[in-house]
């Protein structure tokens, strides 16, 4: 999803940018294959840690996997977001964090592609508490509908 960020990239965004301190609040823009169809072009966080140059971000779900150069980050000149909120175990990539924020979910489909009618918790759908859809399986025999 990201590529790796190179040591001379984060020089040159310490350099151009003023560094960030621990309980900001601040604006990641989220890429477009990431988003689903009316959800937000960002993603509101708060920096728990820099290390050589790299923020870490936790957001209200989670800690973001991805560290941030500062040339990826918009500060908000207001502190929105709580520092003390977000110190949470769990750890999510940028997509997983979108998804949870919108209000629309995800991006993409879910579909289940069984052969045997849907009848158990082994369908996707199923086990997620949907119905099955057109998109799932065509005109097999489903319970699911």
């Amino acid at each position: 999803m990201f590529a790796e960020t190179s040591r001379k990239d984060v020089k040159s965004s310490s350099s151009r940018f003023d560094p960030l301190e621990i309980g900001s609040t601040v604006r990641v823009s989220i890429p477009d294959v990431d988003r689903a169809r009316g959800a937000p072009r960002n993603l509101l966080a708060v920096v728990l840690d820099v290390e050589n140059d790299l923020y870490k971000l936790g957001t209200e779900h989670g800690h973001l996997k991805h560290k941030y150069t500062r040339s990826e980050l918009v500060p908000c000149k207001e502190k929105l977001l709580d520092i003390l909120k977000f110190i949470k175990e769990k750890e999510l990539t940028l997509r997983e964090a979108a998804g949870l924020s919108s209000i629309s979910g995800t991006q993409g489909y879910q579909r289940c592609h069984c052969k045997t009618k849907c009848k158990n918790n082994k369908c996707a759908c199923r086990s997620s508490g949907k119905l099955c859809n057109s998109k799932c399986h065509g005109s097999l025999p489903c319970e699911n509908k």
